[in-house]
């Protein structure tokens, strides 16, 4: 394989574990490259690349930097001081960020890219669903494992289409080639890299303009440029919109309306709740549409969209007490994912336990946080994730919890929360947070079954 005018025949990837670069590390695999690298613990997403034949390790060793690799690519989430960089440095190796690689992948496929503060990773697989479904050949790279497929990385046949996260963080999105895209939402976020509210915008709207052909957005989102936009939504002033809808037995059934098409589906089964994933369903839609797959296809392709692992993640169902398990990181998603679960329970009430991302996050965004939190029956705050980042003074989940107005509030350690998880009242008990929160799935559902034996 060419990447870069370079002969690749063995890659090795620093923070390979992480959804983005394993989805990126299977490619590699697929088309022959043999692939080692590096991660501080074994993820799901390790798991599979070592099933797949990647050989990884798990804390710095100069020994194991292997000798016969051609280039070398690492996420930022690997700090600059990391034990491997002086000998992978004395190679002399072309060195690359994960988005640089994305970039030189694009061009080669018709692309299709999904960004958004929100809903990013549910837009990309709901798409790669539908084109597994219609049998497209295709590949995609998706935020997130897909159920079913048991995977964040699908490739059918001999791909012509390329679907994938734009993400904005770093400004990847705006290194991409891509045919066609959606903009889900711009909200604040990632304030580390750009500084203001008005300077993320700007970069939504660049992506926008680097569009070949259609841009899709949100009807909520305000995108300020003179690019012709399409919208999706509830509304009918959209270009397509989903109407007609009902809540029954914890799905969504709903009609679509593309006025831009001139096409209408009626009775799209969608088993899932939150009004957020009708929208999230129709900027699919409009893709598909767009790309003519058949209303036959996109209707069982919906209908039997499974889901992605950490959205709205159904854990533990049991005869007195539901777990659930969310990736929401944004007071946005905290939000939006209290409203879903009202919709499926609202007579019940609800703990949150939340993992806040990243200091910087929680710094900028501490009273949206404390709001959204509030709403919920019992907080209870983890120490706040690091990620890549240093402490900031001042910022920590007991500042937070101060901010939260609702007094059944609680700052717990791991191991005093599983201590005490069978002493919570409420009906339906919610980890969130995309940090390591998810560690605590198993120990949490494995403590309620015990309660209710």
């Amino acid at each position: 394989m060419k990447l870069d005018n370079i002969e690749v025949k063995h890659i090795y990837m620093l923070g390979i574990g992480g959804v983005g670069m394993g989805a990126l590390a299977q490619y590699f695999l697929y088309y022959g490259c043999k692939v080692s690298g590096y991660d501080r613990e074994r993820s799901e997403v390790c798991r599979i690349l070592e099933s797949k034949g990647a050989t990884i390790h798990y804390k710095p060793n100069n020994d194991l930097v292997p000798d016969d690799i051609d280039i070398v690519i690492y996420t930022p989430a690997i700090a600059s001081d990391f034990d491997e960089w002086e000998t992978i440095n004395n190679k002399h190796l072309p060195i690359y960020k994960r988005s640089d690689i994305l970039a030189m992948i694009t061009p080669k496929y018709k692309t299709y890219a999904v960004a958004g503060s929100h809903g990013k990773s549910t837009v990309t697989a709901m798409l790669s669903h539908i084109w597994s479904t219609a049998n497209r050949d295709f590949l995609s790279m998706i935020g997130a494992i897909i159920k079913d497929y048991e995977n964040n990385f699908i490739i059918n046949g001999e791909p012509q289409e390329f679907i994938v996260e734009a993400d904005e963080y770093d400004k990847t999105f705006l290194k991409f080639i891509v045919e066609t895209g959606i903009i889900t939402s711009i909200e604040p976020d990632h304030l580390d890299i750009y500084k203001s509210y008005d300077e993320l915008k700007v970069a939504f709207a660049e992506f926008a303009i680097k569009i070949q052909n259609e841009v899709w957005i949100d009807e909520n989102v305000n995108l300020q440029t003179n690019k012709k936009l399409l919208t999706y939504g509830l509304s009918n002033s959209s270009d397509i919109y989903a109407d007609n809808l009902r809540l029954q037995d914890g799905k969504y059934i709903f009609d679509i309306n593309s006025l831009y098409h001139n096409f209408k589906i009626k009775d799209i089964i969608l088993n899932m709740a939150g009004i957020h994933n009708i929208r999230n369903a129709t900027a699919a839609i409009a893709i598909a549409l767009s790309n003519n797959i058949n209303i036959d296809n996109i209707k069982k392709a919906i209908s039997t969209y499974p889901g992605l692992k950490r959205r709205l993640d159904l854990i533990y169902n049991g005869k007195i007490k539901k777990y659930y398990d969310d990736y929401a990181h944004h007071p946005t998603e905290i939000n939006t994912l209290f409203e879903a679960l009202k919709s499926l329970y609202p007579d019940k009430t609800f703990c949150a336990i939340f993992q806040p991302h990243l200091f910087s996050r929680t710094l900028y965004l501490a009273d949206d946080f404390a709001n959204s939190l509030s709403k919920w029956d019992r907080i209870i705050l983890l120490d706040i994730y690091p990620a890549r980042e240093e402490p900031i003074e001042g910022v920590t989940s007991e500042w937070l919890l101060s901010k939260i107005t609702n007094n059944n509030k609680y700052l717990m350690t791991k191991d005093e929360l599983l201590k005490n998880i069978n002493k919570i009242s409420e009906d339906v008990i919610v980890t969130i947070g995309a940090g390591d929160i998810d560690k605590l799935r198993e120990p949490i559902k494995n403590k309620l079954i015990e309660y209710e034996a």
